[in-house]
């Protein structure tokens, strides 16, 4: 057998990892197809961060059922009135393609990415409603082998709290809404990006680091390269570590980790240690953000 070169390992790793982007986009548009018409009808709101997911996929670019989406949800938003026939027509769009693509089965990860799809498409306007919040709860029913996996139980948690009464009020309907916002990062009504961050809603509220202990740092980040950032605290006395294991006390997510963090490289360390936390381990996870105010925060002390 041919032994593979330096080259062609990048090349087949580079190959790998699109089709695991284009894997995840499409199952992520199958959520957000489910989210969006989970009560039967579309809104303004819904088909701007449509048009906005869709323009920003370009790993979907080649799909045909992509690009019907974009030529529609062009063609819609290019007068700037959005018809209620428009809607309607878009609408048996989404569940057309919907009903296609549920033909495919993925396992748990794309289940998952699926499901963070459709926390998307339903707050994709900002707001849940009943409608909405009973199919979110259907849909974590009829994937009951992963209820307890981040971050359905999360939301199968809150579901709980909220019907414990036997009604669901607009209030709770709101913290709902909030919580499925902090779950994938997505606040398309407040930002105009349908990009999530959902890394900040995992992090443990600490107000100083313990430099004497291990840590593991994950993903790009915004103040410096990763290697720099080590260096500083292995400066301050830290031991740092490549993976996550039982041993490590911190975990630190760099800012640009947090939009495709799911089932990366740097995603899984973090699987691994919410998975470590939940099981009673003192690990502690933090984002580039906190990190910079508490190493700011002890320099100032010192």
């Amino acid at each position: 057998m041919e032994q593979m070169t330096g080259k062609n390992m990048k090349e087949h790793s580079r190959t790998f990892n699109n089709f695991r982007n284009i894997e995840k986009a499409i199952n992520s548009l199958k959520g957000i197809l489910s989210g969006l018409t989970a009560d039967r009808k579309l809104n303004e709101h819904e088909v701007l961060f449509l048009d906005v997911w869709l323009k920003s996929q370009e790993h979907l670019h080649e799909d045909g059922d992509v690009i019907d989406l974009l030529d529609l949800t062009c063609d819609i938003l290019r007068d700037g009135i959005i018809e209620q026939e428009e809607l309607d027509d878009l609408n048996e769009l989404c569940v057309d393609i919907l009903s296609y693509k549920k033909a495919f089965t993925y396992e748990a990860e794309g289940v998952i990415n699926e499901f963070l799809g459709v926390l998307q498409g339903v707050t994709a306007d900002g707001v849940v409603n009943i409608k909405e919040f009973d199919f979110v709860s259907s849909w974590i029913k009829s994937h009951s082998d992963l209820k307890s996996t981040w971050p359905i139980d999360v939301v199968q948690k809150r579901i709980l709290e909220i019907t414990e009464d036997n009604h669901v009020s607009d209030a709770e309907l709101a913290d709902f809404a909030e919580t499925m916002k902090l779950v994938t990062g997505s606040r398309f009504d407040e930002t105009g990006s349908a990009d999530g961050s959902a890394t900040e809603f995992l992090q443990d509220e600490i107000t100083e680091l313990n430099f004497e202990r291990a840590f593991c740092f994950t993903g790009k980040f915004v103040s410096g390269s990763r290697k720099t950032i080590e260096k500083a605290a292995a400066e301050r006395g830290a031991t740092l570590k490549d993976n996550i294991s039982q041993q490590v006390d911190y975990l630190v997510i760099g800012s640009v980790a947090s939009r495709d963090w799911m089932f990366t490289s740097h995603g899984r360390k973090i699987e691994s240690a919410v998975k470590l936390r939940n099981e009673g381990h003192n690990i502690k996870i933090i984002t580039e953000k906190r990190w910079l105010e508490l190493v700011t925060t002890k320099a100032s002390r010192s």
